[in-house]
């Protein structure tokens, strides 16, 4: 028999996924970013100003102030 649960408990596992989604890709793209631009300055420069130009975008439907934060700890990553 399956458990019945309150919208708040689906909430807050939807929370932990979403949490949980993020910090992997954001974790995955720094770590490959850093190995493909590893002694290479002229990549990582390329790489930094391809995300920075993602600032620069506009989208609907989407918290802008917190996208742009996850690309600023994307750049940081590859830094």
């Amino acid at each position: 028999m399956s458990e019945v649960k309150t919208a708040e408990q689906r909430l807050s596992e939807l929370e932990i996924v979403v949490k949980t989604l993020i910090l992997f890709n954001q974790n995955a793209i720094a770590t490959v970013s850093r190995r493909v631009t590893q002694g290479n300055p002229a990549i990582a420069d390329a790489l930094i100003r391809d995300l920075m130009e993602l600032k620069s975008r506009s989208y609907s439907g989407i918290d802008k102030g917190l996208h742009d934060q996850y690309v600023d700890s994307l750049i940081a990553g590859v830094s």
